[in-house]
């Protein structure tokens, strides 16, 4: 799975952009009040451990 896949799955399980950092963006949920960071490397794979605790964290 690609950064910018991850990114279009949390978007619609309603996370929003909340700000940028130096490589990464946080992302929010203001009903479950999570908070999520996505690495700014749309194009590359994200590394299995990872995607595993994102899509927990997101909720998919």
């Amino acid at each position: 799975m690609k950064w910018n896949e991850l990114k279009r799955i949390a978007i619609a399980h309603g996370f929003q952009f909340y700000k940028g950092l130096k490589g990464h963006d946080l992302y929010i949920n203001r009903e479950t009040k999570k908070t999520i960071m996505l690495e700014r490397h749309w194009s590359q794979e994200v590394r299995k451990g990872l995607v595993n605790k994102l899509r927990k964290d997101i909720g998919f």
